[in-house]
């Protein structure tokens, strides 16, 4: 463990740094991936060595006490500085990619296209080990500090993130042929209304847009089910439920083996794009850098 010549570990400094930018103890933990209770020792005796309260905790809260928040604000780039200049050493002497690439990704973008890919980089660079315990496409629940590369559908707010647009997810309206011959084809949202819907979560509403006019209309009527999972909506529609509203990359193989067909041909969902998030700043370690360029030709390959 490193150790600085008043005695004070370079781990517990780090701590200090994943709670100021966790704002509490258990995701703090989390992204150090430690248990809770090291993190606490390791505060507690960064404290100790100090001989001053860093952190103010109560049951629910936890925030830096002014002290601790000076202590960090001067200490913070300083870590930054160190683990880069370490990263950038330790690549330079070596010209294989190795380390631990932490990823989160929606589950049906992992399932349908991601994966794959992700099996194909791991074949190719076996020095590199792969970690993906978060699939959500939430927008606020990623930072660098908990993970290297992110992948999201939608627009996306300012981060410390550069966001490399690596696709498109375009929603297609589906059912099998079997439900559309016993309960009729919808040709407007309006009709589309009438039937059962299959709905992923949250996407309880639809939105379609008209070839014609552009109008938009935004579809909330009443859901048969709704599951947060997009292959299971999939294979509900398949099995003659209702009709779905999934991203095109869920769907192609069903309508490939006309499974499921689409309707309404002259309304469409708007596409949304698909975006591979990343550290924008400082030195990138070399396993992630060779991900990141990995990932941007194997895409645009399958969108060429």
């Amino acid at each position: 463990m490193q150790r600085c010549k008043n005695g004070m570990k370079l781990d517990d400094l780090r701590t200090l740094i994943a709670i100021a930018q966790q704002g509490s103890f258990r995701a703090a933990a989390s992204a150090l991936d430690i248990p809770p209770a090291t993190l606490s020792r390791r505060l507690q005796r960064l404290e100790d060595t100090l001989g001053s309260q860093l952190v103010i905790r109560d049951s629910r809260n936890v925030s830096l006490t002014p002290l601790g928040q000076n202590y960090f604000e001067r200490c913070q780039p300083l870590i930054d500085d160190l683990e880069a200049a370490t990263s950038e050493i330790q690549d330079s002497s070596q010209n294989t990619p190795r380390g631990a690439l932490r990823i989160s990704a929606p589950v049906g973008l992992l399932t349908y296209q991601l994966m794959p890919l992700f099996n194909q980089f791991l074949a190719q660079y076996p020095e590199v080990t792969l970690s993906l315990n978060h699939l959500s496409n939430q927008q606020h629940d990623y930072s660098p500090e908990q993970y290297d590369v992110v992948f999201r559908v939608g627009q996306q707010p300012d981060s410390s993130f550069a966001a490399a647009t690596i696709g498109e997810s375009q929603r297609i309206v589906v059912a099998s042929p079997c439900y559309l011959e016993q309960q009729g084809t919808p040709q407007t949202p309006e009709e589309l209304a009438l039937h059962a819907r299959l709905a992923s979560v949250p996407e309880f509403e639809w939105a379609l847009t008209s070839k014609q006019n552009n109008e938009t209309v935004w579809l909330n009527s009443p859901v048969r089910m709704a599951i947060a999972d997009l292959n299971s909506i999939k294979q509900a529609a398949i099995n003659g439920l209702g009709i779905a509203c999934l991203p095109n990359y869920v769907v192609a193989d069903a309508l490939n083996k006309q499974q499921l067909t689409t309707m309404m041909p002259e309304w469409y969902s708007p596409p949304r794009p698909i975006y591979m998030l990343y550290q924008r700043l400082g030195y990138v370690p070399l396993h992630i850098s060779h991900f990141i360029d990995f990932m941007r030709n194997a895409l645009a390959k399958q969108h060429s």
